[in-house]
């Protein structure tokens, strides 16, 4: 590994310690997620072909702002900043015009960090820094050499959230929109026509540890949802588009995701 890349852990390491929540909070918001949708992908490591399938992915979000402590002659008053975590994990099932069944896919994504606040009544706006881990795996049934790649990489990720919040009737409704792109970090990929086999178990090492840009591959995570109550649980639909890429080391990967959203706050 270069000592570029190591200056990069390093930074990435900073973000993600001091995105340590406070003991001290007044909202607490947690959301659980269901998607499905379909997914478009290519890994030339793999295939030089496209595959469409289907994709069911599991969210936890959790966001927390703190209380500012008052004054003898003042009252608390919320905190201009707040933290996120979310966890993702989903798998995909894809395959090409030949074979319906020639990729099984899976993926854990975590993203954690920090969102300023402003609230111009009735909004809530936030922007910040998350930390974005990825870990999972594609695996070619067809293939008997190379049948497998592995997704591992470390981002930092411009983030805005942004919470509309109205009334019908007399009944509360929201509007829920966030967005991530991953602006800077690290990723493992083999070399084009490097194998595992070298890589682990001879030790030879060829530009496996790359540097990531959008210079390399725009990606970007968003999701827009309608929150309702109803028999006193607050319910959430929306979508979810996913765009993640990259090309590193002569090789190309996309995996294009556009799902339906359902789920509950609390």
């Amino acid at each position: 590994m270069t000592s570029f890349s190591h200056v990069i852990i390093g930074v990435m390491a900073l973000t993600l310690l001091f995105a340590v929540p406070s003991s001290v909070s007044a909202q607490l918001e947690k959301a659980s997620l269901i998607s499905v949708g379909r997914t478009n992908l290519l890994d030339t490591y793999l295939s030089q072909e496209k595959a469409t399938g289907l994709e069911i992915r599991y969210t936890w979000e959790k966001a927390n702002r703190k209380m500012l402590k008052a004054s003898a002659d003042s009252i608390p008053t919320l905190s201009h900043w707040s933290y996120l975590f979310t966890q993702e994990a989903f798998v995909t099932k894809a395959g090409t015009r030949g074979n319906s069944n020639s990729f099984l896919g899976a993926i854990y994504n975590l993203r954690y960090g920090w969102h300023y606040n402003i609230d111009p009544a009735p909004l809530n706006i936030r922007f910040g820094l998350l930390g974005d881990f990825t870990l999972g795996g594609l695996y070619n049934t067809r293939n008997s050499n190379n049948p497998a790649q592995m997704r591992l990489g470390l981002n930092i990720d411009p983030s805005v959230m942004a919470t509309w919040r109205f009334t019908i009737k007399g009944k509360p409704f929201a509007l829920h929109y966030e967005a991530a792109m991953p602006w800077m970090g690290i990723a493992f990929s083999p070399n084009y026509g490097q194998s595992y086999y070298e890589i682990f178990t001879r030790g030879n090492y060829d530009h496996n540890v790359v540097f990531v840009s959008p210079f390399s591959g725009v990606q970007l995570h968003q999701m827009l949802t309608f929150d309702f109550r109803l028999w006193h649980t607050t319910f959430t639909v929306g979508y979810l588009g996913d765009i993640r890429q990259m090309k590193v080391n002569s090789l190309k990967y996309h995996q294009y995701t556009h799902a339906f959203t359902f789920g509950w706050r609390y």
